[in-house]
């Protein structure tokens, strides 16, 4: 995990260096989504998360993410995931552009029976912007533990959304 998160860090050190002759401008977006269970734990949420951060030119974005899980499938409970977010784009023209995107973070227990507990949060995807829309694909890795006691929540996620 501290590899991870220092590999995550130092990319993003030397896309920022990289991008020294570039704009940099204020990037947010709205998501909204459901993630189909597929771990130990495998129960369906949907998912609204929201990211603030900034864009680099035409081909990296990173930001600061928050939001809500609201597992539904066995009780109401919901998880608040905090995560980085870093996007590198391939823009194709002035409308359609495809993206890559890495979460990485934690998610942390909000509801009576889970609250207090937290875990790690990891998600690659893919998606592509049009316009200001969003659509990505991708795999949400959740583990949360208590007690040494270890539960993988993984769900294969869908999201829409809009960037400003």
């Amino acid at each position: 995990m501290k590899k991870l998160f220092l590999l995550v860090v130092v990319s993003i050190c030397i896309a920022i260096q990289a991008s020294a002759q570039t704009p940099i401008k204020y990037q947010g977006e709205v998501d909204l989504g459901y993630s189909v269970g597929v771990g130990t734990f495998a129960a369906g949420r949907i998912n609204v998360h929201t990211i603030h951060g900034a864009k680099f030119g035409d081909y990296f974005s990173a930001g600061i993410g928050v939001g809500a899980d609201l597992y539904h499938e066995v009780e109401m409970e919901v998880m608040v995931p905090v995560f980085l977010n870093v996007k590198s784009y391939l823009p194709t023209n002035t409308k359609v552009t495809p993206f890559a995107s890495f979460d990485i973070g934690a998610g942390i227990g909000a509801s009576a029976n889970i609250k207090g507990i937290s875990g790690m949060l990891i998600t690659p995807a893919i998606g592509v912007k049009v316009g200001m829309f969003k659509a990505q694909l991708g795999y949400n890795v959740q583990k949360i533990s208590e007690s040494g006691v270890s539960v993988n929540m993984n769900a294969l996620q869908l999201k829409v959304g809009v960037v400003f």
